[in-house]
């Protein structure tokens, strides 16, 4: 009997026992379980808290970044099936020569990322004829007054007012003929930098540039070890209404480049009397440097009345300029590699007028514009390629009276319709005894994003 109950009180015991052990591994198994619920009810929330500051992190350097340009296809009509031309580039050449023409004139994609007082910005043209490099620099300002700033890479030439003046926001299709033969591209290679007078200081609106550059053809490697110097000093005023304003500006431009070994020519009067161009003297040193030096002012006046917003606007320029005997009859004639001509030094001069007028508060706007580029200012008429005188297509001089009204659809979009009328000196050349037939009819569609 005693053994029957130590036989009972041990199985009692051991099922005490495991129940004991059961509860508390399922004690354990229920801490577990709580503390994976509350890893899988926290995991979200962290989860979110990492995702939203993921966000913010990539939509605060998505607005450093910003993507702008424009587009502008055209279409064109010439006098004269092959003319030269300046209103972007000639109609042919050779055997494919034709009078009018569809054609992308520019198509920029630009990106600009910013940070703090840093920054970068890449510029392409995209078009028919392929892909070329535009701006594309990195530019860093003072982080204290934001008054000085400086920029390595390719820019606009800081010379003159048209020179600089974006493509999209110029009132006439191109830039003057002589802002195209004496800066193709418009842009080089170097550093630049730029002082602007602060709004608390009494000289507010003056501003100052100046660049150090290849001095090549735009965006052309170097080939030689000569650089170029410009610089512009502009002042800007506005009055406190803002319905009036005026600048004013002075550019220097000095460099030149090597002339290798072609011999080059000094303007002069000849042995005979006549003017024209002779050996230079000097020419035992065929690594010499052809200069180039020009100097020049430009001013504009805008101003609100009844009829609309008028502006007034003038450049004048003149130097010293070498090319080859026809260079000034093309575009983009400074040098992208050591001259395989002769050269020849020319002192010229030009100009460019605007008159632009707004149509009262609609979205209409006339525009007048004159330019001339006179290449060699010591000789004219029938003078220019007379035998013995070496003189030849790069010394006549054009004149250009441009017509043209816009009209703007919206803040992004315009429609111009412009007529370049271009007239030539009368010379001994006999491709050029009269006027050519070259005038222009554009009719352009821009759009801006």
């Amino acid at each position: 009997m005693k053994k029957i109950l130590s036989l009972a009180v041990l199985l009692s015991f051991g099922q005490l026992k495991a129940f004991s052990n059961q509860s508390v591994n399922n004690s354990i198994d229920t801490n577990i379980t709580v503390s994976v619920m509350k890893e899988e009810i926290e995991a979200p929330i962290d989860t979110l808290t990492r995702t939203v500051s993921g966000l913010m992190d990539d939509m605060l350097k998505l607005k450093r970044l910003k993507i702008t340009g424009y587009v502008q296809p055209q279409f064109q009509y010439i006098d004269s099936a092959g003319a030269q031309s300046f209103a972007g580039g000639d109609f042919g050449s050779g055997s494919t020569k034709y009078t009018n023409r569809f054609t992308m004139r520019r198509a920029r994609f630009k990106f600009t990322y910013t940070f703090e007082n840093i920054l970068l910005m890449v510029n392409i043209d995209a078009r028919e004829t392929g892909l070329a490099m535009r701006e594309t620099y990195a530019k860093i300002s003072d982080p204290w007054l934001n008054m000085v700033s400086l920029t390595a890479g390719l820019l606009q030439t800081q010379f003159g007012f048209e020179l600089t003046q974006s493509s999209s926001e110029r009132e006439s299709p191109e830039r003057a003929r002589y802002n195209q033969i004496l800066f193709p591209v418009e842009r080089d290679l170097g550093a630049f930098g730029s002082l602007v007078v602060p709004k608390s200081s009494k000289l507010y609106g003056l501003k100052l540039d100046v660049g150090y550059m290849n001095g090549v053809a735009g965006v052309s490697p170097e080939f030689d070890s000569f650089k170029d110097y410009t610089g512009r000093l502009q002042y800007s005023k506005s009055l406190k209404s803002e319905k009036a304003m005026f600048s004013v500006a002075a550019s220097y431009y000095n460099g030149g480049y090597r002339i290798g070994t072609q011999k080059d020519y000094n303007f002069n009067t000849l042995a005979n009397g006549d003017k024209g161009f002779e050996f230079a003297s000097d020419t035992a040193n065929y690594n010499r440097k052809a200069r180039k030096e020009y100097m020049g002012a430009d001013v504009q006046t805008s101003f609100e009345w009844p009829i609309g917003i008028t502006t007034v606007r003038a450049e004048y320029i003149q130097g010293i300029q070498p090319g080859t005997s026809e260079s000034n009859q093309r575009a983009n004639n400074s040098l992208a590699a050591l001259p395989t001509k002769p050269i020849y030094h020319r002192q010229f001069n030009g100009a460019y007028f605007y008159l632009i007028q707004d149509i009262g508060t609609s979205r209409f706007q006339v525009v007048a514009k004159y330019d001339w580029f006179d290449p060699n200012v010591k000789i004219s008429g029938e003078a220019i390629g007379k035998t013995g005188t070496g003189t030849n297509l790069g010394d006549v001089r054009f004149d250009t009276y441009g017509f043209g009204i816009n009209f703007r659809i919206n803040s992004y979009a315009k429609v111009m319709a412009y007529y370049d009328y271009v007239t030539n000196e009368s010379t001994s050349i006999s491709t050029v005894k009269k006027d050519l037939k070259d005038n222009v009819f554009t009719l352009r569609f821009q759009i801006k994003y």
